[in-house]
């Protein structure tokens, strides 16, 4: 009971936040560089190699006072790393389904703006392993 009540007051807070101001959408996108660190069972560190990935996705601003917003949005990311050994070669590859819940702080700044934000997000993520023979 507690959780519909939760959930009918947010969307009631959004949808008459959304009537009194103009609601902005906005598409996301780009390449990721990414990498895996750390250490493996041993204590010794992992040596990965970078992999490329992307992110896209959209998201909304929500004016809920002067200067601040809220900011949900829904993105897949890419990210991974691959890893030689000898003639062996593994390459992990995860992938993520985010949505981010941010609040957001807006100001003029010169001709621009300067956004300053925070908050949670859920995450999914499922990992594709591979691995095989480098062929040279």
């Amino acid at each position: 009971m507690k959780k519909k009540l939760i959930v009918l007051s947010a969307a009631f807070f959004l949808a008459a936040a959304a009537l009194q101001a103009q609601v902005v959408f906005g598409l996301l996108g780009g390449v990721n560089f990414q990498n895996l660190n750390g250490k493996d069972n041993n204590g010794d560190k992992l040596e990965n190699d970078m992999i490329i990935g992307f992110h896209a996705g959209a998201n909304v601003q929500i004016p809920i006072a002067p200067e601040f917003y809220f900011q949900p949005g829904l993105l897949f990311t890419t990210k991974g790393a691959k890893n030689s050994y000898g003639s062996l070669t593994g390459t992990f590859k995860l992938s993520y389904i985010e949505l981010p819940l941010n609040m957001v702080y807006k100001a003029l700044l010169g001709k621009g703006n300067i956004m300053l934000g925070f908050g949670p997000y859920i995450i999914y993520h499922y990992i594709l392993v591979k691995s095989g023979y480098l062929q040279d």
